[in-house]
């Protein structure tokens, strides 16, 4: 018989040069080529997108902005019908602040200062009122002193002067508008108001949601990980579950909407004694959503782990629930973990599906079985709510849930980190 000679090649360098074709190069140079492209796009779309926001909303972001209301509350005063400024009543007024761009009334006790409110554009805001000032004397409808002038601005003052005419203060000109404000005697009409157009609300009202959907959904998307990965048997029910499980991922997040507009807001309203749409039945309506997603990527990260940790915690005498919490699920943390930051990402950033059970008013006082607006649904409304769209406030709104995104995120992995250290020490 004829030996066979297994030494094709003189040496090792002839396979490579023998299967490797000039055409397979060029293809596989080419392949290369496009994934390097093609990453550099997405990667350079994501640095567009984000300094783009940060450039455009770092402006609008100040603390007034996500510490104020939304609302604006307007409150209107005048003097008293015997008040009048006359030469012997004359009070000399001392003044903390004198910067350049502060415009101080020395005949009323009082400084004007053009700021930009939370909308974007400049008003009059009542810089100081001193102790001893006029202001302090002006009083309401209802014949009580008003002196809640911090954090304000004037949306129109009419004064009187010494012969009785009215005389209205141009907020265009800052400088007219005190001139003129020292040519009066009396007040006839001031009409101010708070700076409205803050997030405090909705952003409260997402921490909320964000807490109650996670403390529902994730027991339950746990639990169903535990049950498909350990218990599950590979019969019919089985595979219509993980077939449902599957399809919930993919259904469009409206569709969901229309689930809690049917189910969820008439349960909450029975239950709560409420009203319409609710953060209760926005939750719901979310824990529904997240499930699968919590499911499936605890599942994976059970799935993944050595079959000999169970079989060696059986063989020491622990039982099956014993070695799913003391074993299984610590070292699946990791999974956990990232099912959580994926939930808080969707929930931050769902906007369709809430529109319509927690509804798009925004409210300052946040009350779980009340309509409520997200960051995401605030954004939505800023550019929806006038013909001309309010890019820097909602740039503002998406630097602030990176931000949440972010600090979430980093506190998961600290905490995922201090928990194996334990171990380890352990």
């Amino acid at each position: 018989m004829k030996a066979i000679n297994f030494n094709f090649f003189k040496n090792k360098n002839d396979f490579n040069r023998s299967t490797i074709t000039p055409i397979r190069r060029v293809k596989d140079i080419t392949r290369n080529l496009l994934t390097f492209l093609f990453s550099l796009l997405t990667l350079g779309l994501l640095v567009y997108i984000v300094v783009y926001i940060c450039m455009s909303g770092a402006k609008y972001l100040t603390w007034n902005y996500i510490s104020s209301d939304y609302n604006e509350k307007s409150y209107t005063v005048k003097s008293d019908s015997s008040f009048n400024i006359n030469n012997e009543d004359l009070r000399i007024f001392n003044f903390k602040d004198n910067s350049k761009d502060v415009y101080k009334s020395e005949k009323w006790g009082v400084s004007f200062k053009n700021i930009k409110s939370n909308e974007g554009y400049y008003v009059v805001s009542i810089n100081e009122v001193c102790s001893n000032s006029y202001f302090n004397e002006l009083i309401d409808f209802n014949g009580d002193v008003f002196n809640s002038y911090k954090e304000s601005y004037v949306y129109y003052l009419y004064g009187l002067d010494n012969e009785g005419n009215e005389l209205e203060c141009n907020k265009k000109d800052l400088s007219s508008f005190v001139t003129t404000l020292d040519k009066c005697v009396s007040i006839d009409s001031l009409s101010i108001r708070t700076f409205g157009g803050g997030i405090k609300g909705s952003l409260i009202s997402t921490l909320y949601l964000i807490l109650i959907t996670i403390v529902i959904a994730l027991p339950i998307g746990i639990g169903g990980a535990i049950y498909l990965s350990m218990f599950s048997k590979a019969n019919i029910f089985n595979k219509i579950l993980r077939s449902l499980i599957d399809m919930t991922s993919a259904i469009p997040s409206i569709i969901f909407g229309f689930l809690g507009i049917l189910i969820f807001i008439p349960f909450i309203n029975n239950v709560a004694g409420s009203s319409g749409s609710s953060i209760l039945a926005g939750s719901l309506t979310l824990v529904v959503m997240l499930i699968p997603t919590i499911v499936k990527t605890t599942e994976e990260s059970i799935i993944a782990l050595p079959k000999g940790y169970m079989d060696s915690s059986l063989a020491l005498g622990a039982s099956k629930t014993e070695t799913i919490f003391k074993i299984i699920l610590p070292n699946a943390f990791p999974g956990i973990i990232t099912s959580i930051i994926l939930s808080i990402g969707r929930i931050i950033g769902e906007s369709a599906a809430l529109i319509f059970v927690m509804g798009t008013s925004t409210n300052d006082n946040v009350l779980l079985n009340q309509s409520a607006t997200t960051l995401s649904t605030h954004i939505w409304m800023l550019l929806n709510s006038s013909e001309v769209p309010n890019y820097g406030a909602a740039c503002a709104i998406g630097i602030i849930i990176l931000i949440i995104v972010f600090i979430l995120s980093l506190l998961a992995k600290i905490f995922q980190y201090q928990y194996y250290k334990k171990i380890k020490r352990v």
